[in-house]
C-alpha cells in the first residue's frame, strides 16, 4: 500500500467519524427537550414546581411549635370558657339578663341527644341546649342577646323568635346552646332530669 493510499484510507476513516459525529449533534438538535429553548422551558417548570412545593411545605415549618400553641390554647379556652358546674350555667344567664333589664318566664335545658353532632364534639365537653324567652323593650333585649354572644361562657345563640309585641317592649324566644365540662356531666343529666331551671 502506498503513501497515497494510506492517507486516501485515512482521510476517510475522518470523515466518517465526522459523519458520525455529526449524526450525533443532529440527533440531539431535534431531540424533545434538547434546543435551548426546550431546556429554558424545562428549567422554568421546575422552577415553578419548586415554587409550588416551597408553598405547600411553608405552612408545616414549625408546625411542632404550632402544635404545641394550639394545646395551650385549648387548655385555657375549656378552662375559661366551659363551665365547671351546671349551676354557673344558670347564674352567669340570670346576671345577664339582670344587667340588660330584662325579664324571663323561665329557662329549660336539655342535654344534646343528636348522635351526629356527638360524635364531632370536642373530649370532655357535653352539649347544653337552652331554651328561654326574655321581655322588655326591644334596646334592652338586643343588649341582653349581645351580652350572650360576648360572654365569658360560650353561648351561641342557634334561633331567636318573635312572640310579641306591645308598645315598645318586645318577647322573643331564644334557643341556644353552650357546654359544660364532662365531669359536670352526670350531674347536669340529674337536674335536667329534675327540670331544674330558672
Amino acid at each position: 500500500m502506498n503513501h497515497l493510499e494510506k492517507t486516501r484510507k485515512q482521510f476517510t476513516t475522518i470523515l466518517a467519524i465526522l459523519g458520525g459525529v455529526n449524526l450525533l449533534l443532529l440527533i440531539y438538535l431535534f431531540l424533545p427537550g434538547s434546543s435551548p429553548s426546550a431546556r429554558a422551558a424545562q428549567e422554568e417548570s421546575l422552577r415553578e414546581q419548586k415554587q409550588a412545593l416551597t408553598r405547600e411545605v411553608t405552612p408545616l415549618i414549625g408546625i411542632d411549635k404550632k402544635l404545641a400553641q394550639t394545646r395551650v390554647d385549648v387548655k385555657k379556652f375549656y378552662e375559661e370558657k366551659v363551665p365547671a358546674q351546671f349551676s354557673q350555667i344558670s347564674q352567669q344567664l340570670e346576671k345577664l339578663m339582670k344587667d340588660a333589664g330584662v325579664t324571663s318566664a323561665g329557662i329549660r335545658y336539655n342535654q344534646d341527644r343528636n348522635p351526629s353532632t356527638e360524635k364531632n364534639e370536642l373530649p370532655d365537653v357535653q352539649r347544653i341546649n337552652i331554651e328561654t324567652t326574655v321581655t322588655g323593650e326591644y334596646a334592652k333585649v338586643a343588649r341582653f342577646i349581645n351580652a350572650m354572644e360576648q360572654d365569658k361562657f360560650v353561648f351561641i345563640i342557634d334561633q331567636i323568635a318573635l312572640n310579641s309585641q306591645e308598645g315598645g317592649v318586645v318577647s322573643l324566644q331564644i334557643k341556644a346552646e353552650t357546654f359544660l365540662k364532662e365531669g359536670a356531666r352526670a350531674a347536669a343529666a340529674s337536674s335536667i332530669a329534675r327540670g331544674e331551671g330558672i
